[in-house]
């Protein structure tokens, strides 16, 4: 009796669950099969094992959309951001935004290349912006969300000196052709970063996406001190950025 019913759990979640899917012990326990058995068909070879708590199928190997689709379950606000949601052609490592602080799993490390941040970029007290400013992000990319140009533009402006190259990003910001005002200004008077506030209004201008003087009369957007803000980036080349661009 007790082999006809491992045999018939493991059956079950053949028949259940879609190939290349991580399989976590939460998944497993809904199909009623335990730690321990679960353990067990790992050792049988019923189940491979990719990390501690997870599992594939034999043979199969975790699918980018899958994963992102499952992490997306455990991390909240992850979603594909930055240089990433404006080339996603080009963007490699792939970029991802989300609200915790949190290290991806090494099993998902290891298999792709990306990477994580996470910074209070925006203050969203009161607004339903966050949910404007997301969209899905293809099939591809699993359910995962995406940013929405007007976003992953400050996300990747707040990373430009760090892991954003100034030029990568000065092409990225250049080729959006479209930016909905409301939105932008928006998050503009939202964002916690000077750096990347003074930037866009900078790029603004240069680019002509959008009419920075028009947008700064209608939004309050704090930019700091009427001083110049300076800094050194990574690769030794100094950024200087007046307020209002």
């Amino acid at each position: 009796m007790k082999r006809r019913r491992q045999y018939s759990l493991i059956k079950e979640l053949y028949k259940t669950m879609p190939r290349g899917v991580p399989l976590d012990l939460s998944t497993l326990q809904k199909l009623g099969i335990s730690n321990q058995r679960a353990a067990g068909y790992a050792k049988s070879g019923w189940l491979t094992r990719v990390a501690r708590g997870v599992y594939v199928f034999p043979g199969e190997s975790l699918s980018l959309p899958a994963a992102l689709s499952y992490l997306a379950m455990q991390i909240e606000g992850l979603h594909v951001g930055g240089y990433s949601a404006l080339r996603a052609q080009e963007s490699a490592p792939l970029v991802l935004w989300g609200d915790v602080r949190v290290t991806l799993p090494r099993w998902f490390s290891e298999r792709f290349c990306v990477r994580y941040t996470h910074a209070r970029l925006f203050d969203w007290e009161g607004s339903s912006t966050p949910k404007l400013t997301l969209r899905d992000a293809g099939q591809s990319l699993g359910s995962i969300k995406c940013s929405t140009p007007e976003r992953a533009l400050l996300e990747m402006l707040y990373e430009v000196g760090g892991k954003q190259s100034l030029e990568d990003a000065y092409s990225a910001f250049s080729q959006v052709k479209v930016m909905y005002p409301d939105i932008m200004g928006d998050l503009l008077q939202r964002c916690t970063s000077v750096k990347a506030k003074r930037l866009f209004l900078k790029w603004g201008r240069e680019c002509g996406q959008l009419n920075v003087d028009t947008m700064l009369s209608q939004y309050h957007i704090p930019v700091g001190s009427n001083s110049r803000w300076v800094t050194r980036l990574k690769d030794g080349s100094t950024l200087s950025l007046k307020p209002y661009g």
